[in-house]
């Protein structure tokens, strides 16, 4: 899951770049030139990798913008999947009965599990801050496919379920510290110390389980195919939503659909019992119309007519 969430994330950046410049980093670099006042200078620290320096010219400027968010979302590239091979090792290498109830309150706080999501977290920071930095710069050319509503989906998918495992790490680790100082059974500390870690790990799995179908429904309502369509234009929606009142509306559709259909059938089967009554009404009059001319030739040959 964390070698994907990091490919994820650069993936969705060429994508916002490749949309923007059809392919041509330069065109890219043109469109930041042209927002250089609003942009903010890079970081110091990476100036290093631009070539000229962004002071030189607007030019420059923007093409180290781009750097700099290209550069912020390849480390997540690389920190993401190596934090989760050291969470993994020291998984394996942890062993509980190294746990002890006694000054255990701030044990995770200095343990090496804990450095590492910290590392970690200031690499999702980074990303994040590069991501949004290059949406503030050309929102307003993306704004035909909606950047803002997939800007927050992919974010949603990868950095938010990051700080609420976090914060669900942390709350519990520290409830499993007090609960341990109050045992006075090692082997209650031991076995409340496994489970503490277990179910902050089983509430994560299924939030995330929870959390995916959303996702899954935002991606689909912001990803459409028909944007690359032509003649593509872009739908602007009151509020957001998930489609009730267009399935209600095609309900309807199909009841009423139903209720003509069963309308045309009653008035087919009223005309055809009409047809069929006219039929023999006019049967009967023809045959009565026959019985009177028999009965008027009888009278003029003077013979008595049958009865």
């Amino acid at each position: 899951k964390d070698f994907y969430e990091s490919y994820v994330i650069y993936q969705f950046l060429s994508f916002l770049i490749a949309v923007l410049g059809r392919g041509d980093r330069q065109a890219v670099v043109q469109s930041l030139t042209r927002h250089v006042n609003h942009l903010d200078p890079p970081y110091k620290w990476l100036y290093c990798l631009f070539h000229p320096p962004p002071e030189e010219s607007d030019e420059a400027m923007g093409s180290a913008v781009l750097l700099e968010c290209q550069v912020l979302a390849m480390q997540f590239v690389f920190f993401r999947p190596a934090c989760s091979i050291v969470n993994f090792v020291l998984e394996l290498m942890h062993d509980d009965n190294d746990d002890d109830g006694e000054g255990s309150k701030w044990a995770f706080f200095y343990s090496p599990k804990f450095f590492v999501i910290m590392v970690e977290n200031v690499s999702v920071f980074l990303a994040f801050s590069g991501l949004l930095n290059f949406y503030h710069a050309v929102r307003d050319e993306l704004a035909w496919c909606q950047p803002f509503a997939k800007f927050l989906t992919i974010k949603g998918v990868v950095f938010m379920t990051f700080w609420q495992g976090l914060a669900i790490s942390i709350i519990f680790h520290a409830n499993k510290s007090e609960n341990s100082h109050n045992k006075h059974d090692d082997d209650d500390a031991t076995s409340s110390s496994s489970d503490g870690i277990s179910s902050a790990d089983t509430i994560q799995h299924i939030l995330i389980c929870m959390e995916m179908l959303f996702f899954s429904v935002a991606h689909w309502l912001v990803f459409p195919a028909e944007e690359w369509e032509d003649g593509y234009k872009i739908k602007f929606y009151d509020r957001p939503g998930f489609g009730f009142k267009d399935f209600a509306s095609d309900v309807s559709l199909v009841i009423d659909s139903g209720k003509r259909s069963m309308q045309a059938k009653r008035e087919k089967k009223k005309q055809g019992s009409g047809l069929e009554d006219s039929s023999s009404v006019s049967g009967r009059v023809s045959s009565f119309g026959s019985m009177d001319e028999a009965t008027r030739s009888e009278e003029d040959n003077g013979t008595e007519p049958l009865v």
